[in-house]
């Protein structure tokens, strides 16, 4: 058995899997999937009942008339924004359910930074690529849920590699695996495949942290790497001051549109605040 099976068999004995969240993502991948479908698996949970009713009647959709069913609120938010609603709601209960605020890693840090990647890589998805799709959001605000993993089943020795961490010697994957024998890449593609998430979605977790490779530009890839060094750059990191650089091809394109970036940076605070009110995602 590979050694991210391991972390998860041990993780899954140790926190049930959001249900929900699965279910929707099979669904969303079911072309044959109907409103009504949806509707069925969100009743199940009455919490996110209401975080989709408190949602759909929220000035962000500015209806006229409040909705108070879950079909027509269902049908006014959609499929892939429902997806990732429920995908940030089971995840917050994963991050905040051990409070952690020894100095350097913390829960609370990952989970702020993990936001910021997704709302950056939607950003810099639409802006830079001209690219519309929540695959972005949903690939960032998940790229580093293998950390969670490790967390939960092996902190003392994830704590260990933060502290011996220097991301100008080598990428923080390659410390996981000499002292974790795998690393948060693969444990969270492994989750993800488990729990059914898109394709680019799953390799984009998988292959965040590898600067060899050469991906497209506008490749979910790519995207949350820019995204994850902006964030650093911008002090929303899981470890302060550890920013790893971008590859040769992608810090040449960073080069290029630095006038848009910055520009992507200036509007970060109005998106983040955006996306509070859609998700719910500030601490």
């Amino acid at each position: 058995m590979q050694p991210a099976q391991k972390l998860l068999n041990k993780f899954s004995d140790q926190k049930t899997l959001p249900h929900v969240a699965i279910k929707v993502n099979q669904l969303t991948k079911n072309v044959n999937s109907t409103m009504k479908d949806f509707e069925e698996i969100i009743q199940l949970d009455p919490i996110l009942v209401t975080r989709l009713l408190r949602l759909v009647n929220s000035p962000f959709y500015g209806l006229s008339e409040r909705v108070e069913s879950i079909s027509k609120a269902v049908v006014f938010v959609g499929m892939q924004n429902l997806r990732n609603l429920v995908t940030v709601e089971a995840l917050k209960d994963l991050f905040v359910d051990k409070t952690d605020e020894t100095e350097g890693f913390s829960r609370k840090n990952l989970w702020l930074h993990c936001a910021t990647v997704a709302i950056l890589a939607q950003m810099i998805a639409l802006r830079i690529f001209g690219m519309k799709s929540d695959e972005y959001f949903l690939s960032g605000i998940v790229h580093d849920i293998g950390i969670i993993v490790e967390d939960q089943v092996k902190g003392d020795l994830l704590r260990q590699v933060f502290e011996t961490y220097d991301p100008k010697e080598k990428p923080l994957t390659q410390y996981e695996q000499d002292i974790l024998e795998t690393d948060h890449c693969q444990v969270g593609a492994t989750l993800a495949t488990n729990m059914q998430f898109p394709d680019d979605v799953i390799k984009a977790i998988k292959f965040h942290h590898n600067r060899e490779k050469e991906f497209p530009l506008k490749s979910p890839v790519s995207v949350i790497q820019i995204a994850e060094f902006i964030a650093g750059k911008m002090n929303y990191s899981p470890i302060p001051g550890k920013v790893e650089p971008l590859s040769p091809s992608l810090a040449k394109h960073f080069k290029e549109r630095m006038a848009d970036y910055k520009l992507i940076v200036r509007d970060l605070p109005e998106e983040i605040a955006k996306a509070t009110e859609l998700y719910e995602i500030s601490e």
